[in-house]
């Protein structure tokens, strides 16, 4: 499914880094950030550390790299089990899932998963297509 996402059309070697984002000390976000090993070529050729430390690593290899643009796409979902204990959630509490796609190439690079607590983020639409997500305190429509 992810070689699917990712574009690549073949089951390729994939690292997989999930971050948390963390406002005043509250959880907003899960991320899940799928990078093919085509894109960070580098990792492969140096003694690749192990769990968070690995993270960076894929991270900094990822930033070394030219990205050209990116996709994104946000539609309404319902938390599930891991992402609602992240953000200390109930599981099916309302998210936002930011799924973005890093393009270089003319192939995915690397493809992220958000989602953020609906209840603690706006986001915003520029002109270019970019989505700016912030966090605040908690807002109701009218």
């Amino acid at each position: 499914a992810v070689a699917d996402a990712l574009g690549t059309g073949r089951e390729e070697p994939v690292h997989t880094v999930r971050r948390s984002r963390v406002t005043h000390g509250q959880p907003v976000a899960a991320e899940l950030l799928y990078v093919p090993s085509a894109s960070v070529p580098e990792l492969t050729a140096i003694e690749s550390p192990s769990g968070a430390a690995r993270a960076r690593a894929v991270l900094r290899e990822l930033q070394r790299g030219d990205l050209e643009r990116r996709e994104s796409a946000v539609e309404l979902g319902s938390a599930g089990a891991d992402d609602a204990k992240e953000l200390d959630r109930l599981p099916g509490a309302p998210v936002l899932v930011v799924t973005t796609r890093y393009l270089a190439g003319g192939r995915t690079a690397a493809l992220s998963v958000a989602t953020y607590r609906a209840d603690t983020c706006r986001l915003t639409f520029a002109d270019s297509g970019d989505v700016e997500i912030h966090h605040g305190p908690q807002t109701r429509a009218s």
